[in-house]
C-alpha cells in the first residue's frame, strides 16, 4: 500500500496517508507477537498438540472443567494471537500440569 500510496501521491501532491486505526492496532499486535517468539512456540506447540484430537481435549475437559479449550489463534484473524496469548498467561500452570499428562509416544492419527 505504501508503493501505491507514493505512486498516487505524484498525481495528487496534497494528499495525505492516514493508517485505519484498526490497521494501526494490527500492526502493534504482530510487533508484539515478533517480541516474544518462546510465547509464540508456547502457541503454537499447544494448538499441535490438540489439533484434531479429541481424545486429548476430552482429558483437558476432565482434568480442568474450569477452563475453557485452549484457543487456537489465527494469525489473519486480528487479536486471536493475543487472546491465546492472555488465556496461556492466566492458566499456564494447570496446561502445563495437564499436557505432561499425556503420553509422548501416543499420537492421534
Amino acid at each position: 500500500m505504501v508503493k501505491a500510496g507514493s505512486a498516487i501521491q505524484t498525481f495528487f501532491p496534497k494528499m495525505l496517508h492516514v493508517t485505519c486505526l484498526a490497521h494501526a492496532l494490527h500492526r502493534v499486535a504482530e510487533q508484539i507477537r515478533s517480541d516474544f517468539p518462546l510465547v509464540d512456540k508456547l502457541i503454537s506447540s499447544v494448538k499441535k498438540v490438540f489439533l484434531k484430537c479429541p481424545a486429548r481435549i476430552n482429558i483437558f475437559k476432565d482434568e480442568a472443567p474450569e477452563l475453557s479449550s485452549p484457543p487456537e489463534p489465527v494469525i489473519t484473524r486480528w487479536g486471536t494471537w493475543l487472546n491465546a496469548a492472555i488465556y496461556y498467561c492466566d492458566s499456564y500452570k494447570t496446561i502445563k500440569k495437564n499436557i505432561e499428562k499425556f503420553d509422548a509416544d501416543d499420537a492421534c492419527l
